[in-house]
């Protein structure tokens, strides 16, 4: 097969990943800005134009993107099966997100060419993968197919309360004052206000380091959103895909539970995802060729 040069976009809250391939082999790789609202389709014009100019990769080369705010697909589904829709007006098309009603109402914007990945790299594998960032996602899968979801806001009202002014000092990581706090709210999680108060007013009145305030912020959410997910993560395999600093705070809470995380590099992932929907994009097209040719 004739290896053919593409561009594999990978969208995510304020930034995107870009890589200009040849077949599966990466040629160069760049990180750019993006908005921290998904993409909508009609809005994906100037992130594959920005992304062509910093990779200086010609402007007819096909693109796919994973990100992008199309019409989602309800779960239960495999993410692997997923068909990349094509976007008007571009040599492009994009991976749709995964969505869900029930138990509760959730939106997967971004996670399609990971959780790809990762089964690609573990397959058959069945327990809860933990996806960080901005808004967490605790998928249950299994057979490669995403069963259901659950999501929190946990580090995006950490950001919030931060730019408020509750956790604005040096951002440290401390382990003690983060455990503390997590453990006042992952066995009472009603206390997550009163905690927070309580917090505000430590560090008005000097008794918290302000090297400490951002842990102990990040420990109250933390906790209570493991309370609130604890039938997603009691008794199941982890795994936790997210940069260092979004995961940190969850592979060190579930680990004080007893519970070992298995650890896996989100950028990666994606890659490998993006690269086997591309192969599977190109097989397809290949297959309506051969079936559209006329018999001789």
């Amino acid at each position: 097969m004739k290896q053919t040069d593409w561009i594999a976009i990978d969208t995510q809250p304020g930034r995107a990943e870009g890589w200009l391939l040849r077949g599966t082999d990466v040629l160069t790789q760049t990180r750019i800005d993006a908005p921290v609202a998904a993409p909508s389709p009609s809005d994906a014009a100037p992130l594959v134009a920005a992304m062509r100019t910093a990779l200086s990769a010609p402007v007819d080369l096909p693109i796919l993107i994973d990100g992008l705010a199309l019409r989602p697909v309800p779960v239960p589904g495999k993410p692997a099966e997923l068909v990349p829709q094509p976007l008007p007006g571009l040599t492009a098309s994009a991976l749709p997100p995964l969505a869900q009603t029930s138990p509760s109402t959730g939106l997967l914007l971004g996670g399609v060419a990971r959780l790809t990945g990762f089964f690609a790299l573990n397959p058959r594998w069945d327990g809860v993968i933990v996806m960080t960032g901005p808004v967490t996602h605790w998928v249950q899968v299994s057979a490669d197919e995403v069963v259901s979801f659950q999501s929190a806001l946990s580090a995006a009202l950490a950001g919030a309360l931060t730019q408020a002014g509750l956790a604005g000092g040096p951002i440290d990581w401390d382990e003690s004052a983060f455990n503390e706090a997590l453990d006042s709210t992952l066995s009472r999680p009603e206390r997550l206000a009163s905690g927070l108060a309580a917090l505000q007013a430590a560090g008005q009145l000097g008794q918290v380091a302000p090297e400490a305030m951002a842990p102990r912020l990040s420990g109250l959410l933390t906790g209570a959103e493991l309370a609130a997910t604890r039938p997603y993560w009691l008794g199941q395999q982890i795994a936790v895909l997210g940069e260092t600093t979004d995961a940190r705070p969850y592979v060190t809470a579930l680990e004080r539970q007893g519970v070992p995380c298995l650890r896996a590099d989100p950028v990666r992932l994606a890659l490998t995802g993006l690269i086997a929907h591309r192969r599977r994009q190109t097989a397809a097209a290949q297959d309506d060729e051969t079936t559209s040719r006329p018999a001789q």
